[in-house]
Formats: structure tokens, sequence, C-alpha cells
């Protein structure tokens, strides 16, 4: 499977945060580096700067951070996406969000406010093998 997984990872920072307090933990954490991201420059709706930055893990890169992911992601949460695991879907990948806040504080809290958005992708070519896919995909 290592081969055929995609991570997107898309980090939005306002003008007024601290880009070390999210890409510290990043790099701490999942090993990734602020000058590994794309990054893209616009003006949010009262003229602030936004900075948009986007990044693609795959292959073994892609499956080692969904393992460290699920690692430290609490029991609680996990239980709670493999139960709903359809409300996180879109087209055949995953959708998960970590808070900002707490991915500051080196934790990983699925959030959906202020967060790093995460994209999950693996081939699936028949729709009814999506959940069971991810369900063994999260279970690492």
């Amino acid at each position: 499977m290592a081969n055929q997984v995609e991570v997107s990872i898309e980090v939005i920072l306002h003008a007024t945060e601290d880009s070390n307090k999210i890409f510290m933990p990043l790099f701490d954490i999942f090993q990734v580096k602020e000058e590994e991201f794309a990054q893209e420059k616009i003006v949010g709706h009262y003229g602030n700067t936004i900075l948009l930055f986007r990044i693609i893990l795959t292959k073994k890169r892609a499956e080692g951070f969904v393992k460290t992911l699920v690692s430290k992601v609490s029991k609680l949460q996990l239980d709670e996406i493999l139960d709903n695991i359809d409300m996180y879907f879109e087209d055949s990948s995953l959708f998960l969000r970590i808070g900002k806040g707490e991915l500051a504080r080196k934790n990983i809290s699925l959030q959906q406010n202020n967060a790093v958005k995460i994209r999950i992708k693996v081939p699936i070519y028949k729709k009814s093998d999506i959940t069971k896919t991810y369900t063994e995909l999260l279970k690492v």
C-alpha cells in the first residue's frame, strides 16, 4: 500500500500567526519542513496577507505520515472517525483536520476550525471498497 498512498497537507497562516508555532511541531512530529511547502500569498477579506502552504507526500513518506498521525490521535477521536468514516470522504479521498492550537503544543487533535487540512488519497477502483480501505489504513 505504501506506493499508493498520497497525503496532501494545507496550512493557512494569517499575518498575526507565527509560522514557527505550526511548522516546528510539524517537523518534530512528522518530519515535514516549512521549506518543502509550496507557498502562495493571498489577500484576505480586509486586505490582510494570508499565506497558503501546500505539500504532497507520496509513497513511503505518505504512509509514514499516516502511521504517525494515527499513533498520535487519541483513541477516542480515532474511534469516532472509524465509526463515522463515511462523513470524512469526498470522492475517494479521506479528509481530516488537525487543530493548529493543539499542534503548537505538539498535540494532535482533530478539529474542524482553525486547522491544518489533510487529504489522504488511496486509489480505489470500486466505490464499495472505500470504507474498508480507509478503515484498514487507519488501523495501522
